[in-house]
């Protein structure tokens, strides 16, 4: 059961079929349905929140690792003077946490490999936006589907959506599909963060315009393995 929760918060869909008696058992259950492209989801929003705080160990071991050594205010760092969220230098920041915390994010407790690129995300924005003093939203409801995250603070917005590489056709649909987000929700600029588990992964970061809109990206590689020379 905890298998299919994981996969269900953490990936891009999976099919919904009755027959499949996990499946069956958590649609009986209410906590889950057929979306409108076939695949399961999760029917409410607060059954999602509540699944997140149930995967998320209160101590991961890499909290010391979120900030470099001459940061010596943490997450104020990335408010402005009057209160504004800098999500870029933010997001840079996660992006570095990554790579210093290296194989180490394979040891993140009860955490299956493929999903923990994006859990650490989540983690990471959820203790910035309790800092802060802000909200923090999964799965928000569009138009167009659904936002991965939505941060709301000091009366603005900020949206993110995540994926795991899977080529850069679906690469460069995700940013087509953060700017209609964008417009629907009357948002400037956009965050899109990408995690690359290949062997040999392609960081990237990168700005893009649309319609007027910007959208900034991240391709960031996940450890594999650890080193065979390095003993855990």
């Amino acid at each position: 059961m905890k298998e299919y929760l994981w996969r269900l918060t953490y990936e891009e869909g999976i099919r919904f079929n009755l027959h499949d008696e996990l499946i069956s058992e958590l649609a009986t259950y209410g906590v889950i349905g057929e979306g409108p492209d076939g695949r399961c989801e999760i029917l409410n929003p607060i059954y999602l929140h509540h699944i997140m705080q149930a995967f998320t160990p209160a101590v991961n071991g890499l909290e010391r690792d979120y900030f470099a050594e001459e940061n010596i205010n943490g997450f104020l760092n990335y408010l402005t003077p009057v209160g504004q969220i800098e999500m870029e230098p933010l997001l840079d920041n996660f992006r570095d946490f990554i790579a210093r915390a290296g194989f180490r994010i394979l040891q993140v407790p009860e955490t299956p490999q493929e999903y923990v690129g994006r859990h650490l995300l989540l983690t990471y924005l959820d203790s910035f936006v309790k800092t802060v003093g802000g909200i923090m939203l999964f799965e928000v409801p569009t138009g167009r589907g659904k936002m991965d995250l939505l941060i709301t603070h000091n009366q603005r917005k900020y949206i993110v959506e995540t994926k795991i590489w899977r080529g850069d056709t679906r690469y460069q649909a995700g940013k087509k599909q953060l700017a209609a987000y964008l417009k629907l929700e009357n948002v400037q600029e956009g965050y899109y963060v990408v995690f690359d588990h290949r062997k040999e992964p392609e960081p990237r970061v990168e700005t893009d315009q649309f319609d007027g809109l910007t959208i900034r990206s991240y391709v960031i590689p996940v450890i594999q393995e650890v080193p065979s020379h390095t003993l855990i």
